[in-house]
Order: structure tokens, then C-alpha cells, then sequence
């Protein structure tokens, strides 16, 4: 699960999905923007007319002049907004985002490196495994209150629920399957490569930018790290590596470990003599040598 406060994890629920709600909502109208409208029709009604149509339209906004919202209208909320509504049954998902649909699958499949997925959303990936985590999430709860109530007979709207649920499930799998094999397929690849061939020369910069504004975020920090590490590489080979100095932790160690000695001979009365220990000089031959 992602941290609750990471940055990208914020941005990345913002995108606001389609949703239908599976009962009437009450003072929930102001979700709907065609609500507005509706109410100031109901206030506007026309001095003649037949009486039938006086009822028809009393009955069309009853709920909107009461400020509640009917069931299977569309609204636009946040992903943030709808995971709990999804997860409880209160809500349903009738469509993805046109950019998780089928013909951006297609497009994916096609030629994964041409397409501009920053346009369509920063944290693309991040933002659509979510969305499949939710889905899957919230059919699983579904199903589960669905054989748990086969016992009693289900009314035709909680089977319509589970039955666009599954359906649900079934696009969330085949999205997870498209963004894992477009973001681990050849678009890494490219990136990759893109990132290595980025220090060969000065006069690559104008080409390097075309392509970095393309990557979502998630792509873009990782063509940073590529061509951090390319550059140390580069670095390792034409200077070499130098000695390594001695940890701080491991001097501070060696000086409580003195001390400590001290304290012990101190109290002792004696004068503790260094220990002599054998070392192999460069040479080849033995050194005594006090330490």
C-alpha cells in the first residue's frame, strides 16, 4: 500500500473517474452540475399546459428541488472521493477514463514509445494501478457479500451490481496487464537508452529534453537515476577509485575501546605493555610491530 503521505500518491488520486450512484442520495445534488439547471427549470414552470405533463415534470424534479441525487446519474469524482463509497456498494463504475480505455490499450500495444502519456496525466502508471486496485478491491467485497446472500433471493438490482462488478474486474486485469507491459517493456528499454547516451556528447541536449517531455513522473525520475549513475560511471573509469577513508562510526568505536583500556589499567595500579602482533610486511617477510 502506498504511503499516505507521499507526494505523487496525492497527485496521482486526483483523477476524477465517472461514477453512477446504485441508490438516490440525499442532499448530494450539488455533485451533479446539471442539478442547477434543473432546479431553476422547476422554479420557471410555464402558466399553461396539460396537467399530464404538470405531473411528468413534478416527478422528474422532486429529487433535484429536494437536493437529492437520483440513481444512475453520472457524476465526476476524485479517486480519493470513491474508494470507500466503491468499497461499500454505493457506487458504480459504468466506463474507465478514456485514456485507460480500450483504444489507448490499443494505441499502447501498437507503439508504446510514441505516445505522450505525460498529456494525459503526470503519474500515469501510478494513478492507473491504483484504479485497479480499487476495482478489484471493490468487486472482491461484491462477490463476497453475493455468495454470502444466496441463501435469501437477491433483488435484481444487487445482481445487476455484481454483474457490472465482475465486468469491472475483468477491464481492471486487462489494464494491469497493458501498463505493466508498457512500462517494463520497450518504452523502459528506450529510456534506458536514452539515459546512457545522454553524456556521450554536448549536442544532445535539445533531443534529450523532446524526449524527457513525454515521460510521465515515475519515468522521468528514473531517466534522472539512469544518467546519475552513467555519469559516475564515467567518472569511475577516467579518475579510478580512490582509497577509502575510515568510517566515523568505526573511529568512534576505537576511541571508547582505548578509553575503556585506560580506565581498566588505571585501576589496576599496572601498566599494561602493548601487545605485539604478527604482520606480513608488502615485502614478503614478518614484522613485529607494536600496535
Amino acid at each position: 500500500m502506498p504511503s499516505y503521505f507521499d507526494i505523487d500518491t496525492i497527485l496521482a488520486e486526483e483523477e476524477l473517474l465517472v461514477v453512477k450512484p446504485s441508490f438516490d442520495f440525499s442532499l448530494l445534488a450539488h455533485l451533479d452540475p446539471d442539478s442547477s439547471h434543473l432546479q431553476r427549470r422547476s422554479r420557471k414552470r410555464p402558466r399553461g399546459g396539460d396537467d399530464d405533463n404538470d405531473d411528468n415534470s413534478d416527478n422528474d424534479t422532486a429529487d433535484n428541488s429536494n437536493g437529492g441525487l437520483p440513481e444512475g446519474t453520472k457524476i465526476k469524482m476524485p479517486l480519493w472521493a470513491v474508494e470507500r463509497w466503491a468499497l461499500l456498494g454505493f457506487i458504480r463504475f459504468p466506463a474507465l477514463p478514456r485514456h485507460y480505455g480500450r483504444k489507448m490499450k490499443e494505441r499502447l500495444e501498437a507503439d508504446p514509445i510514441s505516445v505522450d502519456l505525460r498529456s494525459k496525466n503526470e503519474h500515469y502508471f501510478q494513478t492507473g494501478m491504483l484504479l485497479v486496485n480499487l476495482l478489484l478491491r471493490a468487486s472482491y467485497v461484491a462477490l463476497r457479500h453475493s455468495s454470502a446472500s444466496r441463501r435469501s433471493r437477491q433483488s435484481a438490482a444487487q445482481n445487476a451490481h455484481t454483474i457490472a462488478m465482475e465486468q469491472s474486474a475483468q477491464q481492471a486485469r486487462m489494464l494491469q496487464r497493458c501498463l505493466l507491459s508498457t512500462m517494463m517493456g520497450r518504452r523502459l528499454c528506450r529510456n534506458f537508452d536514452w539515459a546512457l547516451s545522454s553524456l556521450d556528447s554536448n549536442g544532445m541536449e535539445d533531443d534529450v529534453s523532446s524526449h524527457v517531455n513525454k515521460l510521465t513522473e515515475l519515468e522521468r525520475n528514473m531517466f534522472v537515476r539512469g544518467v546519475e549513475a552513467s555519469g559516475a560511471v564515467g567518472r569511475w573509469r577516467e579518475f579510478g577509485c580512490s582509497r577509502m577513508g575510515i568510517s566515523a562510526v568505526v573511529l568512534k568505536m576505537q576511541q571508547r575501546q582505548q578509553q575503556h583500556g585506560v580506565q581498566m589499567t588505571a585501576g589496576d595500579g599496572k601498566e599494561e605493555k602493548p601487545s605485539k602482533k604478527r604482520v606480513v610486511s608488502p615485502l614478503g617477510g614478518d614484522a613485529m610491530r607494536a600496535f
